[in-house]
Order: structure tokens, then C-alpha cells, then sequence
């Protein structure tokens, strides 16, 4: 029987006639196959959409949804052929899976804005958010160079999209923001609408012809997806490896990263990994997360602290003044990175007993900068948890235990380490989307 139900987790076709709890049941009883395409789809699935009962064709639909939106096109493609009357398909997903922390999408609350542009002749959609503007073909979703931002101009709807069909409309089971898609292309019986959500974007299309006898008048029910379904939650997925140049900028924006050439890095850093990541990676220039902010310092500004920005009284013993360079500001001190052994420090200004002190922040700017990504990389599950993930401090733990794996004990908080940090990433572990 196992073996049986591996295959149909490889087959869509059979999935889409299986009985929904055996195959959770699978799931849960062989662990390796959680790992597998077909049951990281069919979680992501229920994860996305609940765990009510439709028909066979509708749960298609959220299938098919799962496998873009997790990248397993072939997977994809499959289902369409097992199913052709879907009541809709996903032409691209643009979105952030459950219990995946990514840095992008993560479309929180007042953060961003989302608009359809015409680039060149050709229709984008544009998302813009305090981190710089993305833009994504409208036809595949894949990311496009936008290289005169001023040459951007509104993309007009067509006369005949005015009189589209409202999806909401339809008996169908979806997130809130389904009910909300807006349609913006009609071609042969086929509209396409686009789907705006706090967990990214997505364009679907419908087909009147498979839509002619679909039952309508109720309209649509987003109650599936506001409660976790039975069975087990899709496998926890973050980044792994060694940071590089395009990850920063993915999760900065590039234009809030500072890189400097050999010739430019601040005069007496001797520590190689400090020298290489600011030459090679990069620096954030810029980073917000409510009321805590952090700025860089420009390359010529990186330099030892001036007479009065630190007394010898609040450093620790076997450090002076000539070790440190300053590289940052944020609201609660002046950052610091110790020129022979690469470690971030911050001279507090936080009333309490770390005032005018150093403070250790972190042992290199590797784990620095893997921190400010982490705080982005987990606002948006934070603010948005799904119902498998819980709640706010369900998934801020789920964040703190990265960082303990990254750096053991750096946001203890019976240290001045832990103190300062807990002030920089409040506003996803405490706080919501709106700052209270």
C-alpha cells in the first residue's frame, strides 16, 4: 500500500482520483516522502488553500497553483494535461510557500504597491516596495531590467475587459484576495486576472468554455484557508550556502548595496574576510524594520571613531579606540567593525546598562549581514503566518532558532548582545505589520 501511494504522489493524474486523507496519512508515515514533488505540492496545496473537499477539477486548480508557485514546472504541466477542466489555472506565481522564508515576495502591508506598467511595448507589472521596484513580465512572471524607470507608463485596460466575468462570482473555494483578482486581459473565451496577495502575486486564467456549467450564486468561500488543514505541514525551506553579491542585492535591493574596490576599503582593515566581503558581496547601505534603522557609511567615511565618539571607560578590556573603524549608524549607537579580527560592535546609546558601552554584535559581518536578511527573509511569515505556520511567535521562533544555529548564544537575552538585538528585530518577533 505505501509503495502504491508513492506512485501516486509521482503521478498527478492518480493523485487527483486518491482519497485526500490516505495520502496525508502517507505522508506522515514515511517521512522521506515529505521531501518528495508530488507531496511538497499537495501540502503546499492545502497549506494555501485549507483542507475542504471540492471537486477533483477545483483541487487541480490549487495543485497546480502549489507546483508553480514551489517551482516544479514539469510537475505543473502534468496536471494541466490530467485535468483540462480546471475551473483555473496559473499561468505564473510569484509567491512565497508556506514555511518558505525567502526575502521575496513579501508584500506587507503598506510596504509596497503594485502597478501595471507598459515597458517598451511590452505590459510588466511593477512592484514597488522600500527596498527599490521589481519588475515581472505579465506573460511568464520571470524578472525584466527596466533600464529608464521615466519611460514607464500605465498600461491600459482593454474595452472589452470592462465587461469580464468577476471571479468571485464563481462557487469556488481561495484566499481572501481571489475574490478581489482583477481582470485585466480577454482573449477567445479566456481572462486572465491578476492576483494581488500579502504572500506575492500570481496571474491566472479562466476558460468560459470549462466555466459554462460551473455552479455560480453563492459566490466564492475563503473560510478553507483560514484554518491549518489535518495531516502534516510542508517541509521548513530557507536559503542555505555561503552569501553572494546576487543574494544581498535580492535582499537589500540592490541599490541599497555598497560594494568597494580594493583601492577604496577604509585604510588599516587588515581582517581577509571583512576585505572580501566588502569587496566581493556587499554591504546593505540600507535597512529598515520599523523604528529600528541601520545606514552604512560611505567608503571615505569608514574610519577610526574621533576624539569623544567612545570613551576608554565603556570598551572592553584589550580594545581601544585605534582598533575599530566605523562603518554604520542605526538609531540606538554607531556600528564598528574591529580591523584585525572582523567583529561588529555597536557603541550603545540604549538607556539601561548597556548605555555608552561596546557592544558586541556579531563575529564577523558574514553573520551581521545573514541576520539583517533573516529579519527581511521572515517579516513577511511573521506578519502573515499561514495557519500551518501557526502564529507570529510560532514563526519568530522558528527565526530565532536560525540565528542560534548561526551564531549560538548571539541573541541570549541576559547579554548586552542579546539586548541590542532584540530592539533591531522587534518589529517582526513582537510587533505586526502596522508597528503595534
Amino acid at each position: 500500500m505505501s509503495h502504491h501511494l508513492d506512485d501516486v504522489l509521482a503521478d498527478p493524474a492518480r493523485l487527483l482520483a486518491a482519497d485526500r486523507a490516505a495520502v496525508r496519512g502517507h505522508i506522515v508515515a514515511a517521512a522521506k516522502v515529505a521531501e518528495s514533488v508530488g507531496a511538497e505540492v499537495f501540502l503546499q496545496a492545502e497549506a494555501i488553500f485549507g483542507g475542504v473537499e471540492v471537486p477533483s477539477a477545483e483541487f487541480a486548480s490549487w495543485l497546480h497553483f502549489a507546483a508553480q508557485a514551489t517551482g516544479h514546472e514539469e510537475y505543473a504541466e502534468q496536471i494541466a494535461k490530467a485535468e483540462p477542466g480546471m475551473p483555473w489555472r496559473t499561468v505564473w506565481a510569484w509567491w512565497r510557500p508556506a514555511n518558505w522564508f525567502p526575502s521575496l515576495p513579501s508584500l506587507n502591508g503598506d510596504y509596497y504597491q503594485v502597478h501595471r506598467r507598459l515597458y517598451e511595448g511590452t505590459e510588466i507589472v511593477e512592484v514597488v516596495d522600500h527596498r527599490g521596484s521589481i519588475w515581472l513580465d505579465v506573460e511568464t512572471g520571470r524578472r525584466v531590467t527596466v533600464r529608464d524607470e521615466g519611460t514607464l507608463a500605465e498600461a491600459p485596460l482593454a474595452p472589452k475587459v470592462r465587461n469580464a466575468p468577476r471571479l468571485y462570482d464563481w462557487e469556488l473555494s481561495a484566499p481572501e484576495s481571489w475574490p478581489e483578482a482583477v481582470a485585466f486581459a480577454v482573449e477567445g473565451g479566456r481572462t486572465r486576472y491578476l492576483v494581488e496577495d500579502m504572500h506575492g502575486l500570481a496571474v491566472i486564467e479562466t476558460d468560459a468554455e470549462v466555466l459554462r456549467d460551473w455552479p455560480r450564486g453563492e459566490g466564492m468561500d475563503v473560510t478553507s484557508s483560514e484554518e491549518a488543514p489535518p495531516g502534516p505541514a510542508p517541509v521548513r525551506r530557507r536559503p542555505t550556502g555561503p552569501l553572494t553579491a546576487a543574494r544581498v542585492d535580492d535582499a537589500f535591493g540592490q541599490r541599497h548595496v555598497l560594494r568597494i574596490p580594493d583601492s577604496a576599503l577604509p585604510a588599516g582593515l587588515e581582517h581577509a574576510g571583512s576585505r572580501r566581503l566588502l569587496r566581493d558581496v556587499g554591504l546593505p547601505k540600507w535597512w529598515v524594520c520599523h523604528q529600528a534603522e541601520y545606514e552604512a557609511r560611505s567608503a571615505d567615511a569608514m574610519r577610526p571613531p574621533a576624539d569623544g565618539d567612545v570613551s576608554e571607560d565603556g570598551l572592553p578590556a584589550g580594545v581601544v579606540a585605534a582598533d575599530l573603524i566605523a562603518f554604520g549608524m542605526c538609531d540606538y549607537g554607531e556600528l564598528y567593525l574591529h580591523r584585525r579580527d572582523g567583529s561588529v560592535h555597536i557603541w550603545s546609546r540604549l538607556e539601561g546598562p548597556t548605555d555608552e558601552t561596546l557592544v558586541p554584535l556579531a563575529p564577523d559581518l558574514d553573520v551581521f549581514i545573514r541576520v539583517l536578511e533573516a529579519v527581511y527573509r521572515y517579516s513577511n511569515a511573521c506578519w502573515h503566518p499561514y495557519p500551518v505556520e501557526e502564529d507570529q511567535e510560532a514563526v519568530a521562533q522558528v527565526f530565532l532558532d536560525e540565528v542560534e544555529e548561526l551564531s549560538p548564544g548571539l541573541f541570549d537575552a541576559e547579554t548586552p548582545s542579546g539586548m541590542m538585538w532584540s530592539w533591531l528585530y522587534a518589529g517582526i518577533t513582537e510587533l505586526g505589520v502596522d508597528g503595534f
